[in-house]
Order: structure tokens, then C-alpha cells, then sequence
């Protein structure tokens, strides 16, 4: 009677310890899948407004600017396109003044 009481309260106490476990994990995974896209659209929101990216892209849009100008007519939409949509996308303060004036006068 005693070695089987001993051996319930194991069992109990494994079952008890893989519940704790199992719940943790379950636990764990909820929360990651519940704050893991707001961690993520912070770390994107700062990585756009970063000077890196803001000086990436502005000399991108310069290059495509001056792709424009040098292109034959046919090249010319295709490439206004592009730089219209890139420069739209620009979420982070003002565009400088000459990329600017370019996208107005693009329409």
C-alpha cells in the first residue's frame, strides 16, 4: 500500500510537471504570436525612417531621375512609373527639393 501510494504521487507529480511544461510552451507561443507582428511593424517603421534608408533612397531616386533624362521616349514611362511610385512610397519627413520638383513635374 505504501510503494503504491508513493508511485501515484510520482505519476501525479510527473503529470503535473509535463502540464506545467506543455502549458508554459502553449503559453509562450500565444504570446509570441500576439506581440511578434507589433515588435515587427516597429522595427520596420524604424528601419524606413532611418538615415541610412532615407539616403538609400534618395540616391536611388536620383539615379532613376537621371536615367530619365538620358532614356529615348519609349524608356521615359516606364522609368516615371518607377520613380513616381518610389517617391510616393517616401513616408519619412520631406523629399529633398530637387526630387521633389522632379516628381511634380512628372504629374
Amino acid at each position: 500500500m505504501n510503494t503504491l501510494k508513493i508511485t501515484a504521487l510520482a505519476l501525479g507529480a510527473l503529470a503535473a510537471i509535463l502540464t506545467l511544461i506543455v502549458g508554459g510552451r502553449e503559453l509562450a507561443l500565444r504570446m509570441n504570436a500576439h506581440y511578434s507582428p507589433r515588435e515587427e511593424q516597429v522595427r520596420h517603421d524604424t528601419f524606413e525612417c532611418s538615415a541610412s534608408h532615407t539616403d538609400g533612397l534618395v540616391r536611388e531616386l536620383r539615379q532613376i531621375r537621371d536615367q530619365y533624362r538620358a532614356a529615348d521616349p519609349a524608356g521615359r514611362s516606364a522609368l516615371a512609373d518607377t520613380f513616381k511610385h518610389d517617391a510616393d512610397g517616401f513616408t519619412c519627413g520631406d523629399l529633398p527639393a530637387d526630387i521633389q520638383s522632379f516628381r511634380n513635374s512628372l504629374g
